[in-house]
């Protein structure tokens, strides 16, 4: 009787022990049902938001095709958005607040708000996704990744164009701001005077609002290039102040990336004939195989338009499901270990220091206000 008894609590236990082990098993019916906490610190409010205000749809609309295509409970994957409004306090304050809830996957910016967190970011070990355009950010430490256009790949355009047009002058003009100082005084203008051409920077500051003198004194200057850097709503008005001033003809200026957001604002750009600028490959007609389709998808989602901004952000969200999907776990090394993979903004691939393997190009805008691929001479 006693030996029943025994048999019989064994038997309890054992299936006790059974049912724990199922119900903290991060698999059940074959499908792994951990949290993947994914936080975010971008600004949501604020000028910026010209720039980094779809992100959140782009990253969402991301993990879930990503969760139908492999499969995978989209409930897995927790997402919180916070706001940091483009401010560098602001962010931090977030970062403190996301920590106490903690998470395994980080994306912040922009890039002031970026650098205010990473260090921080960087002693917890976990995949940090940098919304940024400073040219030296991800490499300094493996777990910053970026799957973004950035300053790193874009100033090489400036320094092929002007080779292409044999200029032998160049007047630069840009927002005094981190990433542009760093893309143009330290990677634009020392390449530009190691060929012999004479550079001049003008810099104004990130509240500037009226342009007149800075373009007046651009034009005066009669440089064969122009290079203009700032965001769209710096570009606007001094590109309109160039043009008044004639220096906007004949591909003379070219604008940094965030020209792109004219194609989505409803700015008219017939006024900026012979502008030419830095454009994602997704933002160049027939560049960037499914980026059609899936613009259409987006505007069928949530009413507009999607820029290159999104749709960086919907890669980026695929690259951790995709992680996901292969190794049950999202870390810097399952992330790479996916790459590459055919994105809607082009191939995506990081090089050694996290950044994004170029898918930008040169554009210009001609005669009928279209956007037309430049090819770099070789």
């Amino acid at each position: 009787m006693k030996k029943k008894k025994t048999i019989i609590a064994v038997t309890i236990a054992a299936i006790a022990l059974v049912c724990a082990a199922l119900l903290l098993s991060p698999k059940r019916g074959g499908q792994d049902t951990r949290a993947v906490k994914i936080a975010a610190n971008i600004p949501l409010t604020g000028p910026i938001t010209a720039w980094s205000g779809e992100y959140p749809n782009g990253f969402r609309m991301g993990i879930e095709d990503a969760c139908k295509e492999f499969s995978i409970d989209q409930s897995i994957f927790k997402i919180d958005f916070q706001d940091n409004a483009g401010k560098p306090a602001q962010a931090a304050s977030v970062l403190q607040k996301q920590e106490l809830a903690g998470f395994d996957v980080y994306l912040s910016g922009t890039s002031e708000a970026a650098k205010a967190v990473v260090d921080q970011v960087d002693a917890l070990g976990v995949p940090h996704f940098l919304l940024a355009f400073d040219p030296f950010l991800a490499a300094p430490n493996p777990n910053r990744l970026r799957i973004l256009p950035n300053s790193k790949i874009e100033a090489p355009l400036f320094i092929s164009y002007a080779k292409m047009k044999n200029a032998k002058s160049v007047y630069i003009i840009n927002v005094n701001s981190a990433y542009a100082n760093e893309e143009f005084g330290k990677i634009v203008k020392p390449a530009l005077e190691a060929d012999g051409v004479k550079v001049t920077t003008e810099v104004f500051e990130f509240g500037t609002k009226d342009y007149k003198t800075i373009a007046l004194k651009a034009a005066q200057a009669n440089t064969d290039l122009i290079f203009v850097c700032g965001y769209s709503f710096h570009l606007l008005p001094l590109l309109q102040d160039l043009r008044s001033n004639g220096a906007l003809k004949d591909g003379r200026v070219m604008g940094v990336m965030d020209v792109v957001d004219f194609l989505y604002d409803g700015t008219s750009l017939k006024e900026f004939e012979g502008l030419v600028f830095a454009s994602p490959l997704y933002d160049i007609p027939g560049k960037a195989a499914g980026s059609e389709s899936w613009r259409q998808r987006y505007k069928e989602k949530f009413g507009r338009v999607a820029s290159y901004v999104p749709a960086y952000a919907y890669d980026t969200a695929q690259a951790i499901v995709r992680a996901y999907h292969q190794d049950k776990k999202v870390t810097t090394d399952s992330i790479r270990s996916i790459l590459p993979f055919s994105g809607v903004t082009g191939e995506i691939n990081l090089d050694t220091d996290g950044d994004i393997v170029s898918t930008v190009g040169l554009a210009k805008i001609n005669s009928e206000g279209k956007i037309e691929h430049i090819l770099l001479d070789k």
